[in-house]
């Protein structure tokens, strides 16, 4: 869903409390040792910036140092497979998405790996809408617009994917689905390289992360059509929802969440949950987090599990509706 990057990247961010408090009962139990939090793909994608941003609050809560990993590949599988084989200790977190947890093992059912047997949920971080963009020559201005025209004789609409499984595949093979116009994936690397072709022109639409897109939209360089959120964006107030348009019968929040090894001990597992609950409350976290385009998104420690787990489902029966395939 991102680019890949084989060079790693580090960053340490230290612990903030008050010199004279005492550290945290989950730093207590470790000692002198760091927490790592790996992210499977590379550096300043959404699921890298959310995890940054997260552990700044999170050092506080554990009373720990942070240390943020990119282990890049294979969707999102190696740097998982590396938390899935690192030792049970609470200590390794990565920092996963809803396409890993239900596309992925569509896609590679090879893999040695299963997030739901694997993974356990310590909790979420946030959620990232993504925005159907046209190129403002295009001659589309709204969705109708768009529809119509994939829907002319000899019509053969394109649009941008991060590649087989992406977001930007799944909701555009949906809406080409429930809506019976004519396109064609044509996949991308990465978020830079795909919306780069949809500025030169080249690619008729996308359903792009929020990240990259609302610059292009707010300077006029891309016409936002919709937004895959459940209300408008404070950053693009002029955007509508999908379900606004009347083409927003699929209810698909794409969210971020931190896992740890399924076999963490039960105590350890709940302190990290509390913690997380706690970071992901701090008024300057989630002010960052819209200042991105992504969005806070809070899920009850007692719900994580029972939630992902529904929601995986809905993730899947998408992918599955349109035809995801083994890689």
């Amino acid at each position: 869903w991102e680019p890949l990057m084989t060079k790693q990247r580090r960053v340490l961010f230290l612990a903030t409390a008050p010199a004279m408090a005492a550290p945290p009962l989950f730093a207590q139990s470790f000692g002198a040792r760091s927490l790592r939090i790996v992210v499977p793909f590379s550096a300043a994608g959404p699921t890298d910036f959310i995890a940054r941003l997260f552990a700044q609050e999170f050092t506080k809560e554990i009373g720990m140092p942070v240390i943020i990993e990119n282990k890049p590949g294979a969707s999102g599988n190696i740097g998982t497979q590396h938390v899935v084989d690192s030792e049970a200790d609470g200590l390794t977190l990565v920092h996963t998405t809803a396409a890993m947890q239900a596309v992925n093992p569509l896609m590679y059912p090879t893999m040695k790996y299963d997030p739901a047997r694997d993974l356990i949920p310590v909790g979420m971080t946030a959620s990232m809408p993504n925005v159907l963009v046209v190129h403002p020559n295009s001659g589309v201005k709204t969705i109708d617009d768009l529809i119509r025209k994939g829907k002319q004789p000899g019509a053969q609409l394109t649009f941008a994917t991060f590649g087989p499984g992406s977001s930007p595949h799944i909701y555009g093979s949906v809406l080409r689905k429930a809506t019976g116009i004519s396109a064609i994936p044509v996949p991308y690397k990465g978020s830079g390289n795909a919306i780069n072709d949809v500025l030169a022109g080249n690619i008729d639409f996308i359903f792009d992360s929020m990240t990259t897109s609302v610059s292009h939209i707010r300077s006029g360089k891309l016409i936002g059509l919709a937004i895959t959120s459940s209300e408008r964006s404070a950053l693009l107030p002029n955007v509508p929802t999908l379900k606004e348009t009347g083409h927003g019968n699929f209810d698909l929040k794409f969210w971020f969440t931190m896992q740890v090894h399924a076999k963490t001990p039960a105590d350890v597992v709940a302190r990290l949950r509390n913690a997380c609950a706690r970071a992901v409350k701090e008024k300057a976290y989630m002010d960052g987090l819209l200042s991105r385009g992504a969005e806070p998104f809070y899920v009850e420690p007692s719900q994580l599990e029972s939630f992902i787990k529904k929601d995986t489902e809905n993730w899947k029966m998408a992918a599955q509706s349109i035809g995801i395939k083994p890689e």
